[in-house]
């Protein structure tokens, strides 16, 4: 199934942290298949990480020794925090587009789920322009 990325029902996207991209978003070719389902970003360590759009916190805690931050934007859309230094978000709790969820490493992790599918996180959220790359 393909998605298009006109509208994910998010009001209002702000950029969760400053940084640039380390390594894009590659999909999988199957469900369990190797691929990075996010983008990583260089971030200064020390900085803070905020919601890109209103939502529940449905995750906040350590997986694999990383620390991560779930949060459900839309009924089908769900945006991964990762790779920060600390968290301040608390599972259960909405917080708003802009507010603090955590505390950024050197690197920051960030992706989006529309159901149980990952997708391009920048176009999804409105915060990156498409681009073209060659196929050969």
């Amino acid at each position: 199934m393909k998605w298009k990325y006109k509208s994910l029902g998010v009001v209002l996207c702000v950029v969760p942290v400053s940084g640039h991209v380390v390594r894009h978003f590659d999909p999988p070719a199957c469900e369990r298949c190797a691929g990075h389902r996010g983008v990583t970003m260089k971030t200064n360590a020390g900085e803070t990480v905020v919601a890109t759009a209103n939502g529940v916190v449905e995750f906040a805690g350590s997986v694999g020794g990383r620390l991560y931050v779930v949060q459900r934007v839309s009924p089908m859309v769900r945006v991964t925090y990762g790779w920060m230094s600390s968290i301040s978000a608390t599972e259960g709790v909405t917080v708003g587009a802009g507010e603090v969820i955590g505390v950024a490493a050197d690197t920051t992790y960030l992706s989006v789920r529309i159901g149980e599918i990952h997708v391009e996180p920048l176009r999804a959220l409105g915060l990156g322009r498409a681009r073209l790359v060659p196929t050969e």
